[in-house]
């Protein structure tokens, strides 16, 4: 139950923040805003500010901004509806959700900088065998201080400073409380990076242990951080759809849907809140980046129509954006289900369920006279 409500509580604080874009810009634009969802379907409470009604409907994953004459069919011709704004005016309004979403981001992402980076520690949990460690005399336990006198103060900064050495290095190790030096030469392996691309690399045989560090930074230091992650996520995200559009990154290890997402929200929320927030800014990078995708029904959809008719120099067609809107719900609809048909079988739902459903039966049974 637990679970469920942080899930939901992710979820309504990304929609609440997006369509909180859309409305800000829409009223700064001096459009009207008719309505403001968290959720869709019926509304269970609501109520009106202004001309705005701010409504909670029944299903939580979503909502929706209304605007005042949103549609060429709504529009009367009065100054404060969308239809009768200038295209740079719809093209902010548009954009605004999305760019908050990285907002949040940014501020999330900077918020965790600030209170103290989650990273495991140079400390070794496993030396393998047969490897240039195990062979250089390190042991599980020890911890690595520096690589060829460079300090180091995380477990990915370690494996940075030995990637980016050539032959020979000297680690200083602290074993006990005794400090020394071990000489090791590194052998190259194959490893893929983060877009799934493979390299070779040196490496010396050792894993990181559990230990977690909580490392803290000051304001700016922290929020050039939380911009680099931001940059750096949103790079990825665009490389890695685009290697999915070309077919070098397989399509279906390389996506997660409703059901990935709450699993991962669960394991992130049981590892404490900064791993939380950061999970959180994660999503939000990545629905900032998604919705700008030019496919009808998504905002980059109504920013392709809002350009197409800017150079066309008038509207589209009610019957063409309709058909162009239907086959991007299509698109997305059978998008969705091959990724939930994939997280079914990746998180292995089903089998999760019938255990749950025969342990509760053997427990009603234990319970009978």
């Amino acid at each position: 139950m637990r679970g469920a409500l942080t899930f939901i509580a992710v979820l309504s604080v990304l929609v609440v923040i997006h369509e909180y874009g859309h409305y800000l810009m829409a009223r700064l634009a001096g459009i009207r805003v008719d309505k403001f969802s968290i959720g869709f379907g019926p509304v269970l409470f609501g109520r009106k500010f202004g001309d705005t009604e701010f409504a909670f409907s029944l299903l939580p994953f979503g909502g929706y901004v209304k605007l005042a004459g949103e549609s060429p069919e709504e529009a009367k011709g009065k100054p404060d509806e969308f239809q009768s704004k200038s295209s740079l005016q719809k093209l902010a309004v548009v954009v605004a959700g999305p760019l908050m979403n990285a907002l949040l981001a940014f501020v999330l992402f900077t918020s965790v900088f600030l209170i103290g980076e989650p990273v495991l520690t140079t400390r070794i949990g496993k030396v393998l065998e047969n490897t240039p460690a195990s062979m250089a005399g390190l042991k599980e336990g020890d911890v690595i201080r520096a690589v060829d006198g460079q300090l180091v103060s995380d477990w990915e900064e370690l494996l940075e400073r030995i990637r980016a050495t050539e032959g020979r290095l000297s680690l200083t190790v602290v074993r006990g409380d005794e400090p020394m030096r071990i000489a090791i030469t590194p052998k190259s392996q194959e490893a893929k990076d983060a877009l799934g691309k493979g390299r070779r690399v040196p490496f010396i045989g050792v894993a990181p242990s559990a230990e977690i560090a909580h490392i803290p930074h000051d304001p700016l230091t922290a929020a050039r951080m939380g911009a680099e992650r931001l940059w750096t996520m949103t790079s990825m995200i665009f490389a890695s759809i685009g290697m999915m559009i070309t077919g070098s990154m397989p399509f279906k290890e390389s996506v997660t849907g409703p059901i990935g997402i709450y699993y991962m929200t669960q394991q992130a929320a049981e590892m404490g809140w900064a791993y939380l927030l950061y999970f959180t800014g994660s999503l939000s990078v990545s629905l900032f980046v998604l919705n700008l995708l030019p496919v009808p029904v998504l905002d980059g959809g109504h920013v392709l129509f809002i350009l197409i008719e800017k150079i066309k120099g008038g509207p589209l067609r009610e019957a063409v954006k309709e058909r162009m809107t239907q086959v991007g719900m299509g698109l997305i609809l059978i998008l969705m289900m091959f990724v939930i048909f994939q997280d079914i079988r990746r998180f292995a739902v089903l089998d999760n369920l019938r255990s749950g459903v025969e342990s509760g039966l053997a427990h009603l049974k234990g319970r009978q006279p």
